[in-house]
Formats: structure tokens, sequence, C-alpha cells
């Protein structure tokens, strides 16, 4: 048996634990499942060892399995150093980078900058998740996240992308309708437009009165998990909506958007951009990071 078909079967391997489940690895893989069960067993079979516990109701490794996948992945990532080491150049990164970001963020500006990124790097494979839920970057498997909040955990990097701030805005039209709130207490009396993340409505919104933090409760007209809804939904003049202001700066120079409790929301907020800081030495980590810092200099 050659090299190459050893390592194929260390990627094969891998492939299969990453799904979770040889069905699940069958689907990913395009393949069939009697074909991945029979792949599985002839790898097991050269090896004299069982990998996986395949009576288990669910997925599970084999102490041997456990070894097999440690040392696969010390070797697979060994190999993608080689390779970047040996290339020397930047247009030569290898193996995967998955980026999380929220959702507007994510298609106004990210995924431009990452065509950019993927046609210097075209052996990289990139994935982009867009979500407006809070994400864990361990559990997510994610390499950066693109986000709001700064984790507590001293081991992450936390690079600020964008400086602004959350706002209360809506269109023109909702205010000839139905006037202007001149203090945060009115907005019990208006439409207000709600995000809800991870089954939490963010209906308590904060403001400032007299030096002092505040917040007030608003009963949600309308509520949604996307930031996009939320923002479409203020464009059509359905509600006050609490926003992102970098997310509709491009409404708010057109005046199809319009801010409104200035004085009481000079609250600031900064989007950051997120990753382990032990990842760094990774080129792939470290060429991306460095990739969005230029962009945002520039």
């Amino acid at each position: 048996m050659s090299a190459y078909d050893k390592i194929s079967d260390l990627d094969f391997f891998l492939k299969i634990v990453e799904a979770g489940s040889l069905t699940r690895a069958a689907i990913l893989l395009e393949s069939s499942l009697p074909s991945m069960s029979r792949r599985l067993s002839q790898l097991e079979q050269r090896l004299g060892v069982k990998l996986i516990d395949r009576n288990a109701r669910r997925f599970k490794l084999t102490e041997k399995g456990i070894f097999f996948l440690e040392q696969s992945q010390q070797i697979v990532s060994l190999i993608e150093n080689m390779e970047n080491n040996l290339q020397g150049q930047q247009d030569f990164l290898t193996g995967r980078l998955r980026i999380g970001s929220l959702n507007q963020f994510g298609k106004q500006k990210l995924a431009g900058w990452i065509i950019e990124f993927a046609e210097q790097y075209p052996y990289l494979k990139i994935e982009l998740l867009l979500s407006d839920s809070k994400v864990d970057l361990m559990e997510q498997e994610l390499d950066f996240s693109f986000q709001i909040e700064i984790p507590l955990e001293a081991d992450y990097m936390s690079v600020p992308v964008i400086q602004g701030k959350k706002i209360y805005c809506a269109s023109p039209n909702y205010f000839q309708k139905f006037g202007k709130p001149t203090n945060p207490q009115n907005l019990s009396d208006h439409q207000c437009l709600c995000l809800i993340r991870n089954r939490h409505t963010f209906n308590e919104w904060p403001f400032i009165d007299s030096g002092k933090n505040n917040i007030i409760k608003v009963t949600p007209y309308l509520a949604s998990n996307s930031s996009e809804i939320i923002h479409k939904w203020a464009l059509d003049g359905k509600g006050i909506a609490y926003k992102l202001n970098w997310d509709i700066k491009d409404d708010l120079d057109s005046g199809k958007l319009i801010e409104c409790l200035e004085e009481f929301n000079p609250l600031h907020k900064s989007l950051y951009m997120v990753y382990l800081e032990s990842n760094y030495t990774q080129p792939k980590i470290k060429y991306f990071a460095d990739f969005i810092v230029k962009k945002m200099k520039s």
C-alpha cells in the first residue's frame, strides 16, 4: 500500500469522526453508507484493531480509535505545516478555515473580503457561517468569529474591527405617522422591533439619563432572530428598531432611516474579530488575521 493511500485513509477517518456518524459522513462525502462501512472495515482490517464501536447507540471511538485519531490529527497537521513551510509563499495555504459572523456584517462586508482572500489562497477551503446568535468558537469548531461580545477567557484574542454604537431608529414614514419619541419612556407608546437570540427576546433597551445607566422594557410589536428582518421592518415603517449603526450606515446617510433619542444613547459598541491566541502560529490563521487588519486600515 502506497504512502499516499495511507494518508488518504487518515483523511477518511478524520472526516468520519468529524461528521459524527457513518451516515452523516456518507452524505457529506457524497458516498453510500455501505461503501463507507466497507472502507472503514478495510482500514480496521489493515491495522488489526477496531477503531469505532458500531454496536453502540451513539457514535463511539474505541481506545485504539482515540489513539489513532490523535495521531492522525498530528500527522495531517504536520503535512499541512510542511507544505506551507516548503512553499514559503502566501499563496499556498491548505486546510480548512471556518469563520462565523453576525448576519448583516457577514453579507455586507466579510463575504467580499473572503472572496479576495480566497483568490490569493486558492488551496484553502473557507467556510462562512452567519448567525445573529451568540457563538462559541470551540463548540462550533470556528477558527474566527466576528462578534460584539469579548470572550472572558484569557486565551482569546479580540481585535476591534469596527467601532460604533447601537442606535434607536425608524423610517421617516413611521415618525410621520406615530411621531418621534422625545424620551425613552415614550417607547412604551411605540411599535418596537426586537431581536431574538437563543430564545431570548432583547426587549430591555438601555439608555442614559442624567448621567445614569437605565433600562426600559419595551413590548415587542414584531420580533425576529434575524437582524436583516428587523432592518427590513424598520425600512418598511413598521416600528422603531435598536440597530448597530454600521449595519445601517447607508440608510442613515440616505435618510431612509432616522436616528432618535440620540441624547439618551451614548452607549458605544464594537465589532471584534475573535480567535484563539495559540492558533496564531498556524499560517492560515496568521495570514487571515493580518489580512483583516489591513482591510480595516484601508
